[in-house]
């Protein structure tokens, strides 16, 4: 058995060619805040539920509480028995779970099913990353308890979610934020005088303790259980604002992440993409690493990421970029020659503003 001085350093073979080795996916990044309140277009109630950036999963457990509050109270004033649910992604599918438990009959409408979106291509670990929380610091508070509490508490029940050391050169502001926000939520931060990997004993660094959240085992477990639980899934595509409002449920909860900047007009949607490199599964990996780049070891894959593209709303990897990606991190690990970050990689300087959450781009 290695000792805590000596982890095992990952292999860092890797075909950009094999099915599945690129992966890319379009984060909804809303400047100022993620959005989650009501609305009553011609009738309708609509809670809005999108723009949180990279922490969709993240955040998704304590958004459909807070979703199913809202909802609660609009029915104790109507009697309501139907809600649809817009999208299939996290925020969908966990809304959808909290609004069964107040009885109602749930209709998900995507274009997409789960595995098909975002959130099945988000790398997994649980921080408040990417995205922006202005003015509403107090009820990220409650969201993000709420959430971090929910997958606690679903470990080992086959959600996917497991408690993991996260070994950091750079403190890691996702979990930061987490840390200011809630204190106490996640267990104190360790500062190392080194990291316990070979070549980094004498290299400082962080410790955190987190949750890691594998999408593929999350999502189709929530899938599983909606439609056991009677919800139907219904593929549509809706061209405008005007064409939701036709369904008949009076109750709509819109979690469409970047879809609403069409949907519902909202200028303040911006898309920001990001490319993962899968590596083959290393079962005997049990930690998170993040230095020029990040490195989480799932049992699916090793996934290697990532990147910012600011304005990006395609969903094509470039096996350049995702070559790139494990070059750099090998790098990290004395496995590979060191080479100058591009613009577009998440621990870029450029990008200190986009991906801490306490910072806005638009300062």
């Amino acid at each position: 058995m290695r000792a805590v001085t000596d982890l095992p350093t990952p292999s860092f073979a890797f075909d950009p060619d094999a099915p599945g080795a690129c992966l890319a996916g379009v984060r909804p990044y809303r400047m100022g805040s993620y959005r989650l309140d009501t609305e009553r277009p011609s009738g309708k109630f609509v809670v809005h539920n999108y723009g949180h950036g990279g922490a969709g999963i993240s955040m998704s457990w304590g958004c459909a509480a807070r979703v199913k509050d809202l909802v609660r109270t609009f029915l104790a004033g109507s009697p309501q028995t139907e809600a649809a649910v817009l999208g299939a992604g996290v925020m969908g599918l966990t809304a959808a779970t909290r609004l069964l438990d107040l009885g109602l009959r749930v209709t998900i409408y995507a274009d997409r099913l789960p595995r098909d979106t975002t959130s099945w291509r988000a790398g997994g670990q649980w921080a408040v990353s990417i995205m922006e929380f202005a003015g509403k610091e107090q009820e990220l508070k409650g969201i993000v308890k709420t959430a971090y509490t929910t997958f606690k508490q679903s470990i080992g029940n086959g959600y996917g979610v497991s408690e993991v050391p996260n070994f950091s050169i750079r403190r890691t502001p996702g979990l930061d934020t987490v840390m200011d926000l809630v204190p106490g939520l996640l267990p104190p931060r360790e500062d190392l005088p080194g990291l316990p990997f070979q070549n980094h004993h004498d290299q400082p660094g962080h410790k955190y303790q987190t949750l890691l959240v594998e999408p593929p085992i999350f999502l189709a477990r929530l899938e599983h259980d909606l439609r056991a639980r009677g919800v139907t899934f219904v593929t549509r595509r809706f061209a405008d604002k005007a064409d939701v409002l036709t369904l008949t449920q009076q109750i709509i909860v819109n979690c469409t992440g970047l879809g609403a900047k069409t949907l519902w007009n909202d200028s303040k949607l911006l898309a920001v993409k990001g490319q993962l490199a899968m590596l083959r599964p290393q079962p005997n990996l049990h930690y998170l690493y993040g230095r020029n780049g990040y490195l989480f070891p799932r049992a699916d894959h090793v996934v290697i990421g990532g990147t910012t593209e600011m304005g990006v709303d395609d969903e094509v990897p470039s096996k350049t970029v995702c070559t790139g990606l494990v070059r750099h991190i090998a790098a990290a690990f004395g496995e590979a020659a060191p080479v100058p970050l591009p613009k577009i990689h998440i621990d870029h300087p450029d990008n200190e503003r986009l991906v801490d959450p306490r910072l806005s781009i638009t300062d």
